[in-house]
């Protein structure tokens, strides 16, 4: 790794320990990621192996940043359950073998940095707070459904913890009386009905009961683990057992959104994790539908449902922002406040593009994290028939863990334009946009100082 600017040359060790996969993220403090590991979960095999796993993960993402452990100022680890952030202890994790671990001392027996241990769901509106969705939101509540579902409450850019370390555990409010059983012990929790563990066990009733479903090819017969993009895959498809079911979930999603605006009327709900990030298409449409029809409206507007701009990322920055609070360098002080360093777009013409010292003789995109690529026009020919239209599929890697504006350079003449679809996935996750032609978009992108991103058309 080159050295760091003297701005930004602290490193932080973010994790996130979920109920599929373990991914550890070495991080700058302006949020840049510069080695990330990712390892599955081990399932029902004792919490000494996931310990194993967690460990190797971290130390291969240290690695591939190319430092060592005793060059981390931090560490923030996030885990699926209630933790006792004092202690380190692991309190219960219904989805994953840690209850009863004493985490917190296990790793400090290994590293030499500061470790902050939290509730992965309370990391994630962390994330999203500092560099995602609701970075300009004074209040935010995150739901991020994958294995199971978490939460996090965040307020002034301060977590809302409660008085026993358990609150913004939206999974388990009951949304069903007597309705299945939870992990936790109690029946018809949220968890319970719209997570994929719920999915997956409704899925396997039906087929249990005769119904028919495409599931059955992509997983070869074993639908013992579904992962959400085999549903995506399904949905797509139009397969009737799975719209059913999927639909049913996003109906409980909805109207959990619509119970979180009366209890404590956030400025914007960020909904995030595994299913909603494969399926968000099918998921928003009725999400948004049902919080729509709400009778009791608020006075104002405001109150949004809104996607996840960070993604895989969102709980690993998190924990990156606990173990910037923990040491005494929150991001959410102005003081501390440090930014990514982006290229300046040096000279543009017709049909080419000169970023920083390299010559381009194509579109690029130019990322967050101030990395340049060429164009793939491939996506947009496909789908569009034409490069001058850019869809959400491509938005989807340019806005990578989450630009405040994206700039698009539409051109000598203005011709590339922005599909439909890709302005509502920039409305979903709050990222404005500024298409102008290529001129007046470099000399904007150049100027501008907020966090962004952008992709410059440079022909026609």
């Amino acid at each position: 790794m080159k050295k760091n600017d003297r701005k930004d040359r602290r490193l932080y060790l973010g994790v996130d320990v979920g109920g599929t996969k373990v991914q550890a993220s070495l991080v700058r403090e302006s949020g840049e990621i510069v080695g990330r590991e990712k390892r599955a979960t081990p399932r029902k095999k004792g919490p000494e192996r996931v310990v194993a796993v967690l460990e190797k993960c971290m130390d291969d993402a240290v690695q591939k940043g190319g430092v060592g452990p005793d060059d981390l100022t931090a560490i923030g680890v996030a885990v699926p359950g209630v933790v006792d952030p004092g202690r380190g202890l692991v309190v219960f994790a219904p989805n994953v073998d840690l209850t009863g671990v004493d985490l917190g001392a296990l790793l400090k027996a290994r590293f030499k940095a500061p470790i902050v241990i939290g509730n992965d769901g309370n990391f994630g509106a962390y994330g999203e707070t500092w560099l995602g969705s609701a970075r300009r939101a004074r209040s935010v509540l995150y739901i991020c459904v994958g294995t199971g579902i978490g939460g996090g409450l965040v307020r002034r850019g301060k977590l809302w913890r409660g008085d026993r370390d358990s609150a913004g555990e939206i999974g388990h409010i009951i949304m069903q009386i007597d309705g299945p059983k939870c992990g936790c012990g109690n029946r018809g929790c949220f968890e319970a009905l719209a997570s994929r563990t719920a999915i997956e066990r409704d899925l396997r009733e039906a087929v249990a009961a005769g119904r028919k479903t495409m599931l059955l090819e992509l997983t070869g017969g074993d639908l013992s683990v579904i992962r959400s993009g085999m549903i995506r895959k399904a949905l797509d498809a139009e397969d009737e057992l799975v719209t059913e079911i999927m639909r049913r979930a996003a109906e409980v999603l909805g109207h959990a959104c619509v119970n979180v605006r009366h209890l404590i009327d956030p400025e914007a709900i960020v909904l995030g994790g595994g299913v909603v990030e494969a399926c968000s298409n099918f998921i928003m449409p009725i999400v948004e539908n049902i919080v729509g029809l709400d009778p009791l409206p608020g006075t104002r507007d405001g109150g949004r449902v809104l996607l996840s701009a960070l993604g895989d990322d969102a709980v690993v920055l998190g924990a990156v922002a606990a173990a910037r609070r923990l040491v005494g360098r929150s991001p959410f002080n102005k003081r501390f406040c440090v930014k990514t360093k982006f290229p300046r777009i040096e000279r543009v013409g017709f049909g080419e593009i000169t970023v920083g010292k390299k010559t381009f003789d194509r579109d690029v995109c130019i990322f967050v994290d101030g990395k340049v690529k060429k164009r793939d026009k491939s996506p947009a020919k496909k789908l569009y028939g034409s490069a001058h239209t850019v869809g959400p599929k491509e938005l989807e890697a340019v806005c990578r863990r989450g630009p405040e504006v994206l700039f698009i350079g539409s051109g000598i003449s203005g011709k590339l334009e922005l599909s439909e679809d890709a302005r509502r996935f920039l409305a979903q996750r709050d990222i404005k946009c500024e298409i102008l032609p290529t001129p007046k978009a470099v000399d904007r992108y150049n100027r501008s100082k907020l966090r962004k991103a952008a992709l410059i058309h440079v022909t026609c």
